[in-house]
């Protein structure tokens, strides 16, 4: 069984559904739902339901949200370090999902965003086989000093450092050039972005050449195309397409990417296979948007 240690924000998405013709919300009995959320938090509960020990640490706020978040994380079969603090509410999400599936989102990270390297235990990262984050704690100052640390004990256990680099938005207000310059010195082994952060980070527009330029970033890079699947580019040269599995009705994207991380690292560790690591991952995000909410 892969052991996994992923860090990061553990929110309270508050999904409603929309018109963007008339921009009228869906008042019947589907049209607002909450559901437990966060990106890092997601790939770790997708982690652990791909049978991988999954071990999550973060931080919640002194409330009810958190008590919530905090239980569901327990009640998929993870190891949660969630240190749950009164200077901060819970982080919570606004997601308007539009008949397409498509969102919009707006976050307040709230008590994830003061996360510190003194929540850290050197002992999690015992027999570590791969040590997850996501671009929200490196791309907020607060818990940047953090991962940072969480990436230098799972470099020194010798586990693979896998980055997804989320979200766009605040890739281009910490800079996009400026990022790169940061996950450089990282080294990275596996980089998970979508189309849009890997055209910031790349510079590029096709995704053959987006795929190959961040390979200086990471050795093994999958470049997630949504509904067109995804591609896998090595350093060693290995190169190739992965369609999407298909899909009846896309109900909702949230999560998708961090469904497609997780089941792309278990498999990866279980078969060093790329091959069958994409497609475990296209199939696993193909059952996540066809429902309603991240997990």
């Amino acid at each position: 069984m892969p052991y996994i240690l992923s860090l990061g924000d553990l929110l309270l998405d508050v999904v409603v559904r929309y018109d963007p013709r008339s921009g009228e919300a869906d008042v019947g009995p589907d049209g607002v739902q909450m559901w437990p959320g966060g990106s890092a938090a997601n790939f770790a509960v997708w982690a652990a339901r791909q049978g991988a020990r999954v071990r999550f640490v973060g931080r919640a706020g002194n409330d009810f949200p958190g008590e919530m978040l905090v239980r569901s994380l327990v009640d998929s079969g993870l190891e949660a370090e969630i240190r749950e603090i009164d200077e901060e509410p819970t982080g919570r999400v606004l997601v308007m999902v539009d008949p397409s599936g498509a969102r919009r989102m707006w976050s307040y990270p709230g008590a994830s965003a003061t996360l510190s390297p003194a929540d850290l235990d050197p002992a999690w990262f015992d027999g570590l086989d791969a040590f997850h984050l996501t671009g929200y704690s490196l791309l907020r100052e607060g818990p940047r000093p953090a991962a940072l640390e969480a990436l230098h004990l799972a470099r020194s256990a010798g586990a693979l450092r896998t980055l997804d680099p989320n979200p766009p938005h605040l890739i281009r207000d910490y800079g996009p050039a400026h990022f790169r310059r940061l996950l450089e010195g990282m080294e990275l082994d596996v980089l998970f972005p979508n189309m849009e952060e890997g055209q910031l980070l790349a510079g590029k527009v096709a995704a053959p050449d987006v795929a190959e330029s961040l390979l200086d970033l990471a050795p093994v890079v999958a470049l997630k195309l949504g509904d067109r699947g995804c591609i896998v580019r090595t350093r060693s040269g290995e190169s190739f397409e992965q369609p999407a599995a298909p899909v009846d009705t896309v109900r909702d994207v949230t999560g998708a990417g961090d469904a497609f991380a997780a089941a792309f690292l278990v498999e990866y560790l279980r078969s060093r296979d790329l091959r069958a690591a994409a497609r475990a991952a296209t199939s696993l995000a193909a059952q996540v948007v066809s429902k309603v909410g991240a997990r």
